[in-house]
C-alpha cells in the first residue's frame, strides 16, 4: 500500500507543479499529509547555453537539398547538392519483345529523364536555376559514413568529364505540380558503345544481362551508380527534395482485343529509395557562422541545415546537492524562442520543428549508430506555438538525464553538457500503431533564435538566468 500511495502522490504533484508558475513555495505540504509518510520538495535552478557552430553533419538522409539563396538573418549564402542512387525492385522487367530498330535490332528509349520532386521550397520561386546531373563514376558505399562536407570529386566518385546533363527551371508555387525535368536524351557512349541516349543504355543492358537488375548492389556496381545532382547556376530559391526518378519510355508491339496488332508507350522508372544512399553536400559561410555564435549575447542559435546548435550545461551538482538520497521525480526545462523584428518575412527561414537534446559527447554516435531518443539520456520535442509553454521548445521531464549524468559526474570534460539540434523525425506504421523509425539532421532551411541562459548573481546574492530548470523530489520522511 506504501508504494501505491507513493505512486498516487507523486503523479499529483507532477500534475501539480505543471499548472502552477515559477513560485513553487510549499507545495509539499499541500499535497501531502503525515499518513503518507511522505516529503515532497521543489526547486528552481539557473541554466546556461551558448551557441555552437556544428560543423559537417552526417549526410545521409531521406530528403535531398539544391539550390543556393541568402540567409536574410546572417547574409550567408547557403548551397546545397545532392548524391542519389536508384533503388530496382527484384521483380523489375521489360518486354523486350518490343518495336525493334532496322539498323541494330535492338531496343530504344525514345525518352528518358530524371524526375526531381521536391515536397518544400524557399525562396523566390520565379528566380531562374540550373542545375546539372552528373553520373558517377562508382557507387558511394554503404559502409561508410559520410558527412555534409564531403567532396564527391575531389575523392574521384564522379568527374567534371563524366557524362552530364544540364537543365534550367524555376520552382512551382502549386500545390500538384511539385517537380522539375533533367533530360538525358542526348547521345551515351558506355564501354566504347554509343546509345541514342541513357535510356536506351538502360533497356539493351537489361536485354543482354537480367541478372544485373535483381539486387540494388549489382545493378549500383554494374549498371548505374548514380548521380550527382549540382546546382550550377541561379541563386535566390532552394528545394527540399523526396524523390528523385530515372524515367525512361519505349513502344512495344501488342494485340488489341479484336486481335489486330497495336503499338503502346510503355514508361518504367527506377526511385531513389531508403534502401539505397541519398546524401547532402551542404556549403555554408562558416567563418560567418563563427562570428554569428560568438558575438550574440543575449540569444542562442537553432540553423540547419550543418549550422548552428544550442549547447547546454546543466546544472547537476546544484540539483543533487543535499538529495543525493532523495527519488528526482521531475526535471522540466523551456527553451523560449525569440521573434524576429520581421518576422512576416517571407524569406525567412522556417522555424524549425523538432529537435533533440542528446549528451554533447554522444552527438557524433548518435546519428552514425542511428539511435533513437530513449528518455534517458536523449528526447526529443516539438516547437509549440500555443499553451502553457507559448512560443518554445520545453522537455517536460528529463529527470532520467540528470540522474545519469550525476552518476558519471566528472567523467570527460563535457559530463554535464548536452546540444540542443534540429533533427527530421521519420515514422512508420506498425498495424494500428504509428512508431518512430529514424531521427536525421534536420536538412531543411530552418533558422530561430532562442532565449540565452546568462547566469547572473541578483541584489540578494542568489544566481539566475533566463533560462531554468524546475525539480521536484520525494523521499520518506524520517520516522521520530
Amino acid at each position: 500500500m506504501k508504494i501505491l500511495r507513493l505512486l498516487t502522490v507523486l503523479v499529483i504533484a507532477a500534475l501539480t507543479f505543471a499548472a502552477c508558475d515559477d513560485t513553487t513555495e510549499g507545495i509539499g505540504g499541500s499535497i501531502t499529509n503525515d499518513i503518507d509518510n511522505i516529503n515532497i520538495t521543489s526547486a528552481v535552478f539557473p541554466v546556461a547555453t551558448k551557441s555552437m557552430v556544428s560543423g559537417a553533419v552526417l549526410s545521409r538522409n531521406n530528403t535531398g537539398l539544391i539550390g543556393k539563396m541568402k540567409d536574410p538573418e546572417t547574409g550567408n549564402y547557403v548551397k546545397g547538392d545532392y548524391m542519389t542512387q536508384l533503388g530496382v525492385l527484384p521483380t523489375f522487367s521489360v518486354d523486350t519483345v518490343a518495336i525493334k530498330q532496322a539498323n541494330n535490332d535492338s531496343i530504344e528509349a525514345y525518352g528518358c529523364y530524371l524526375l526531381i520532386s521536391y515536397i518544400a521550397n524557399y525562396g523566390d520561386t520565379i528566380a531562374p536555376m540550373k542545375v546539372t546531373a552528373y553520373e558517377m563514376t562508382k557507387p558511394m558505399e554503404e559502409d561508410q559514413e559520410y558527412y555534409s562536407n564531403y567532396d564527391a570529386f575531389k575523392n574521384g566518385w564522379v568527374s567534371e568529364s563524366n557524362p552530364h546533363w544540364s537543365s534550367n527551371y524555376n520552382l512551382s508555387n502549386t500545390s500538384d505540380v511539385k517537380n522539375f525535368q533533367i533530360s538525358l536524351n542526348k547521345p551515351y557512349t558506355k564501354d566504347s558503345k554509343t546509345y541514342n541516349n541513357y535510356g536506351s543504355y538502360i533497356l539493351q543492358t537489361y536485354a543482354k544481362h537480367p541478372e544485373y537488375f535483381k539486387t540494388n548492389y549489382k545493378f549500383l556496381h554494374k549498371v548505374c551508380p548514380g548521380f550527382y545532382i549540382k546546382n550550377v547556376g541561379g541563386t535566390g530559391n532552394m528545394a527540399k527534395i523526396w524523390n528523385t526518378e530515372l524515367i525512361f519510355q519505349y513502344k512495344r508491339q501488342t494485340k488489341t482485343k479484336d486481335g489486330k496488332d497495336s503499338i503502346i508507350v510503355v514508361s518504367n522508372r527506377f526511385d531513389g529509395t531508403e534502401e539505397v544512399l541519398q546524401l547532402n553536400k551542404i556549403e555554408n559561410d562558416t567563418v560567418k557562422l563563427k562570428q554569428l555564435a560568438s558575438q550574440e549575447k543575449n540569444c542562442t542559435y537553432l540553423k540547419s541545415p550543418a549550422g548552428i546548435f544550442t549547447e547546454v550545461t546543466l546544472p547537476i551538482e546544484d540539483i543533487m546537492k543535499g538529495h543525493e538520497k532523495d527519488t528526482l521525480n521531475t526535471a522540466t526545462i523551456s527553451f523560449p524562442r525569440l521573434n524576429n523584428d520581421n518576422e512576416d518575412n517571407p524569406y525567412n527561414f522556417a522555424t524549425p520543428s523538432t529537435i533533440l537534446m542528446v549528451q554533447k559527447d554522444s552527438l557524433q554516435s548518435f546519428f552514425e549508430k542511428s539511435k533513437l531518443a530513449d528518455s534517458r539520456t536523449s528526447y526529443t520535442t516539438s516547437y509549440s506555438s500555443t499553451g502553457t509553454y507559448k512560443n518554445a521548445y520545453t522537455f517536460q521531464n528529463i529527470a532520467n538525464l540528470v540522474s545519469v549524468m550525476y552518476k558519471n559526474k566528472g567523467k570527460g570534460e563535457n559530463w554535464n553538457k548536452v546540444v540542443l539540434v534540429p533533427v527530421n523525425i521519420i515514422t512508420t506504421a506498425q498495424g494500428h500503431t504509428t512508431v518512430i523509425s529514424k531521427i536525421n539532421h534536420d536538412m531543411s532551411l530552418a533558422s530561430t533564435r532562442l532565449k540565452r541562459g546568462v547566469i547572473t548573481t541578483d541584489s540578494n546574492g542568489k544566481a539566475t538566468s533566463p533560462i531554468q530548470i524546475k525539480v521536484i523530489y520525494s523521499k520518506f520522511k524520517e520516522k521520530e
